[in-house]
């Protein structure tokens, strides 16, 4: 499945999670970190590809969030030959 996620307007790390919700089915424990997040990543176990798009804005209101983001997917994609991943300006 190739989900294409928008991350126009993204303001903060809740927003991200909100959004990828549509996307993935969180178990109720989760507590909306990267941590977290990365490990669900790892238990993908079927072909998923998230094209990430818009990524500009978001990038320039939590840029560290978002370099922190993009770095547990590519960790996440090497762990997991069932993911993958990309990030589109």
């Amino acid at each position: 499945m190739t989900y294409t996620v928008s991350l126009k307007k993204m303001y903060n790390p809740d927003d991200v999670y909100s959004e990828m919700a549509k996307y993935l089915t969180f178990p109720s424990y989760f507590k909306s970190t990267l941590e977290e997040f990365q490990d669900m990543l790892k238990l993908i176990n079927e072909d998923t590809e998230f094209i990430f798009t818009d990524t500009f804005e978001a990038e320039c209101m939590m840029s560290r969030y978002m370099k922190n983001f993009k770095r547990i997917f590519e960790e996440a994609c090497k762990e997991n030959p069932k993911l993958k991943v990309e990030f589109r300006k």
